[in-house]
């Protein structure tokens, strides 16, 4: 009897349309960049980020989608008396900030 009652309900359940929201042009390609750690690990500088940020425009990468250059590690020293993460002075002396490459590539690309 119970098997009667529940059966309609499967039936219209797997029968409903199921429809995800869709986002046009979303990650029409996936996010694209360079990684510091896969190379370089501690090695890390001002100098070699401000480099590989000219390597990717003039290689190309850049036009073919490449729009991240990933700082992974070692370029911090420390954190502040407010737990804020202090860069380190000899390797990044112009300091390290969110869109430092980006920034660098738009004032030097011409």
């Amino acid at each position: 009897m119970k098997m009667k009652k529940i059966l309609p309900v499967i039936f219209v359940l797997a029968t409903v349309s199921v429809s995800a929201q869709k986002f046009q042009d979303l990650a029409m390609t996936p996010p694209m960049g360079w990684n510091s750690w896969n190379k370089f690990q501690c090695n890390v500088s001002e100098i070699l980020i401000k480099e590989t940020a000219d390597e990717m425009v003039s290689t190309g990468m850049r036009d073919a989608g490449s729009q991240y250059i990933v700082i992974d590690d070692c370029w911090q020293i420390k954190r502040d008396s407010m737990g804020f993460i202090v860069t380190d002075p000899e390797r990044f002396p112009s300091g390290e900030r969110s869109g430092y490459a980006s920034d660098w590539k738009r004032r030097n690309d011409s």
